[in-house]
């Protein structure tokens, strides 16, 4: 039984990356039966996946792969204890993730990848790369995550991404494994780059079919958002995407969320983003007492005013012009102290209470745009 540190951890390490490192390690020379012995926790429920339980890492026995269906579990697999961490790493997706090294620090490299790490370029370790689909998403996602090491895609890892796209593969992956790949673009600076590379590859119809009109122009406007928080990058989508005219992202959030499987939380944002977004860019010149009020309704301003600070910052990121978003936050200052005293509202109940201190909000936003 020999493992061997491999992956990303050796990758990002190489690249000068800043530690923690996410530690992958692959088994050689094991079963199952003394993985568990050892007490490993199986949690893979296709794959031969093993959890320390005292670290948390994740140890996978070494295995071989062979294509007998569609998508991302079409597989067969070997992982009996004669399979080589040369064979290990011939089946995975990209050369500069074929790295291994052992317990005593000896770096093991068949396939090159150190060299396409200098030389910045993300290439296929075999030809069994097309024969999973998910891999367009991953190279896609490794553009966004490298973007400032300026990598490159193999000329003939190119022309496999085209074959999967145009072979239909695509439609076979699931959406919650999607999601997944997008949700880790997402969390780079350069998202912006994974969607791109998506677009150039004519791969966006078929993985994400809501997100078409997605194009160059499209996600060159995403770049003000690359700092920005997941959720917020998502919202910078939809926005952008309900510009478009054909486009109206609001009104079918709810079924788009059922297909993409984006968390609640994301929803909510852009519901809200695409809201305000919609009073902002309607009210031109001059935003109106009552458009100012209407945003500070939309984001719960008056109860949860950090909800109304992250959606301004939001949209703050979208305009070079900040005179507009500084009207709002400073209208909002101005009417956040009014609200129900018993004096005032003596013999008023109900909706006449909201309504009277709706008014004078409104009246103190109006004089204060004056």
């Amino acid at each position: 039984m020999q493992i061997y540190l491999v992956g990303g951890a050796i990758r990002d390490r190489l690249l000068g990356l800043p530690a923690p490192y996410e530690c992958d390690w692959v088994v050689v020379g094991s079963s199952s039966e003394e993985m568990e012995s050892k007490g490993y926790i199986k949690v893979g429920k296709s794959f031969p996946v093993y959890i320390d339980p005292k670290t948390s890492e994740e140890y996978a026995l070494a295995r071989i792969e062979s294509k007998s269906g569609h998508g991302y579990h079409g597989f067969d697999f070997d992982a009996g204890p004669k399979i080589t961490l040369e064979e290990d790493l011939l089946r995975r997706d990209l050369t500069i993730n074929a790295i291994a090294e052992d317990d005593m620090g000896n770096v093991i490299d068949p396939y090159n990848g150190i060299a396409d790490i200098k030389n910045r370029i993300l290439r296929h370790v075999s030809s069994a790369f097309k024969d999973d689909p998910l891999r367009v998403l991953r190279v896609a996602r490794f553009m966004s995550k490298l973007n400032k090491f300026e990598f490159s895609i193999a000329d003939e890892t190119s022309r496999l991404i085209q074959e999967i796209v145009s072979s239909g593969e695509l439609d076979y992956l699931i959406p919650e494994r999607v999601w997944l790949e997008t949700e880790k673009a997402l969390q780079t600076d350069c998202f912006d780059v994974y969607f791109k590379t998506l677009f150039d590859f004519n791969a966006i119809a078929d993985i994400y079919p809501d997100l078409e009109g997605i194009d160059d122009a499209l996600c060159s406007s995403l770049i003000p958002y690359r700092n920005a928080s997941p959720e917020m990058k998502i919202a910078s989508i939809f926005c952008a995407l309900d510009n478009l005219k054909e486009k109206n992202m609001i009104d079918n959030l709810d079924e788009i969320q059922s297909r993409i499987k984006f968390p609640n939380t994301f929803k909510s944002f852009a519901k809200t983003a695409l809201k305000t977004s919609k009073i902002i860019n309607d009210s031109k010149d001059r935003i109106s007492a009552i458009d100012i009020y209407e945003i500070l309704e939309a984001t719960d301003a008056f109860r949860n005013p950090k909800n109304f600070s992250i959606m301004m910052e939001f949209h703050n990121l979208a305009d070079d012009d900040d005179r507009k978003i500084k009207i709002i936050t400073d209208a909002f200052d101005s009417c956040k102290g009014i609200g129900y005293d018993e004096e005032s509202f003596a013999g008023l109940e109900g909706d006449l209470i909201k309504n009277k201190i709706d008014a004078l909000r409104i009246k103190k936003i109006d004089s204060s745009l004056k």
